[in-house]
């Protein structure tokens, strides 16, 4: 895959002027250290690696790390300190980037092509930590492997006994800003928080990473204003905190996990001006997630994921980590633009009945979802366990797919699903609304319009409703060019074709042509 490169000069231009000034010069007042006064080159020749490790020595609480004009390579491979730029234990630490300053990670092992170290790793106990206009560059392509451009590792200080599977002391982590980072190229996340509480990044942006853009694990009280994801080899933005029987660690991943949702399960984030375009995965993961707010959300190209995705997972569906519903999720303002799913909520439960791994908390309003090539909404649980608590409002759909879902709207194993004014579009004959097995489905305005220009008289219903019980208000089917024996709604119980009980009731229902109004079947 070519490399996406902006220059650092029309990445500034992008960002609001006053972080442009900000990154300058470094903050006045303040211990400076410069890493061209430790014998740092900056020419993206001479190696600077011995120079950013004596500077960063000499690194005490409240001082700078200031990186003048340059690219600075760093080529040692496996460093002690598994990073390019290593902080543990110091708090009121600034690392300041010149606007036109780089620092270039050359270690990535040649036999193996993977990576060998982080570009900046901060480990607590710390507090105050700003990074301010850093640009981490890895100089080739690495298959996923060691190596974040900034990651920060702290520990949820207030949840009681330390977790398992932890070692020494409590290293809390608290107050980091990152503002106008950009990281391009990693072996694995461009930035990774654990376990870090108030965290602000402003004007964020991830290239060509191997794993996620920008990932949160067991953190609280963030605000993500600002961030660009751009082809990452897993999630445009995550927020993820997995599950366990007890409060536990996993060392090896350096994750958090929690038997249920907690004040630390990234609880309390807003997240606003996200953009993701191309990528492996999804353009929005939340998992095990807590009192979200998404507010301006634009996908586009990801085909294989979803532009929001919205699950569980426990073990026994092929799933490598578990995590519960997440609860207190709000998007608003969401485009999703030639993806393979445009919003996906998906419950993975135990055979056991568990409502940690059904019962969401999921409202999102104001959606475009445009030519999705699977489904443009997808609800559903992969058991008998139904999913419930989603809520979806103001919705467009236009499509013109007929595999996968059809590009429509699908809803399987729900209870208590409440859809506001859904309109659908699609541009051939196939089902847009399917439910099946879906119980208390409430709707207030459903309109699906299909506008292939002709059709056989077999062709699909456009909605279609599987032992599904529920009411909707208004419901709208058009289809100008539709065939005399065309079905434009089909009923179908599960058992008895003559009746269908507990009922589906539509209150108002409007179908065009209107010779076909009282073609509304069962089997």
């Amino acid at each position: 895959m070519p490399l996406l490169r902006m220059s650092r000069r029309r990445f500034l231009l992008a960002a609001p002027p006053v972080l442009a000034l900000w990154g300058c010069s470094p903050p006045a007042s303040r211990p400076i250290v410069n890493v061209r006064d430790h014998g740092a080159v900056g020419d993206g020749t001479s190696d600077d690696s011995a120079a950013i490790t004596a500077a960063v020595a000499a690194l005490a609480t409240g001082s700078v790390l200031h990186f003048p004009s340059g690219r600075y390579r760093f080529a040692e491979r496996n460093p002690s300190s598994a990073a390019a730029i290593s902080v543990a234990g110091l708090s009121d630490i600034d690392i300041d980037f010149a606007p036109d300053a780089e620092l270039v990670m050359d270690n990535v092992d040649p036999r193996t092509n993977t990576g060998t170290s982080h570009g900046i790793l901060i480990r607590g106990p710390a507090a105050g930590i700003t990074l301010r206009n850093v640009h981490i560059r890895w100089t080739q392509q690495p298959r996923r492997s060691m190596g974040d451009g900034i990651r920060i590792v702290g520990f949820p200080d207030d949840v009681g006994a330390a977790p398992d599977g932890w070692s020494g002391p409590a290293a809390p982590v608290s107050g980091v800003t990152l503002s106008n980072c950009l990281i391009q190229s990693a072996p694995q996340a461009g930035v990774v928080m654990i376990g870090v509480s108030d965290v602000t990044v402003t004007d964020s942006r991830a290239e060509n990473t191997q794993a996620d853009g920008l990932h949160f694990n067991a953190c609280r009280r963030g605000t993500v204003s600002g961030h660009t994801a751009v082809n990452t080899g897993d999630d445009g933005l995550a927020l993820v905190t997995y599950f366990s029987d007890k409060y536990s660690f996993d060392p090896a991943a350096e994750m958090f996990a929690f038997p249920e949702l907690t004040e630390w399960s990234n609880t309390d984030f807003t997240v606003e001006n996200v953009m993701v375009s191309g990528g492996q995965a999804n353009g929005v993961r939340l998992a095990g997630a807590h009192r979200v707010s998404i507010n301006g959300l634009k996908v586009t190209e990801v085909q294989h994921g979803s532009a929001v995705m919205v699950d569980s997972a426990t073990a026994g569906h092929d799933v490598e980590w578990e995590y519960v519903a997440t609860r207190g999720l709000r998007v608003a303002g969401l485009t999703a633009q030639d993806c393979e799913t445009g919003i996906h909520v998906l419950a993975r439960p135990p055979e056991s009945v568990d409502p940690r791994f059904t019962d969401f908390g999921v409202d999102i309003a104001d959606a475009r979802l445009l030519r999705c090539t699977n489904w443009s909404v997808r609800v559903e649980s992969l058991s008998d366990q139904r999913a419930t608590g989603v809520s979806l409002d103001r919705c467009l759909v236009d499509a013109t797919s007929a595999a996968g879902g059809n590009g429509g709207v699908g809803l399987s194993s729900t209870q208590g699903v409440h859809l506001g004014r859904i309109s659908i579009n699609h541009a051939q004959a196939v089902t847009i609304f399917a439910a099946a097995d879906t119980g208390l489905l409430t709707v207030d305005d459903l309109e699906l319009t299909l506008t292939q220009p002709n059709g056989s008289d077999d062709a699909a219903s456009c909605a279609r409703f599987v032992n599904t019980d529920g009411a909707i208000e208004t419901m709208a089917l058009r289809w100008p060019a539709a065939p005399p024996a065309w079905k434009p709604v089909l009923l179908e119980p599960v058992s008895a074709c003559d009746q269908v009980s507990p009922p589906l009731v539509i209150n108002t229902l409007t179908v065009e042509p209107s010779f076909l109004a009282d073609r509304v079947t069962s089997c």
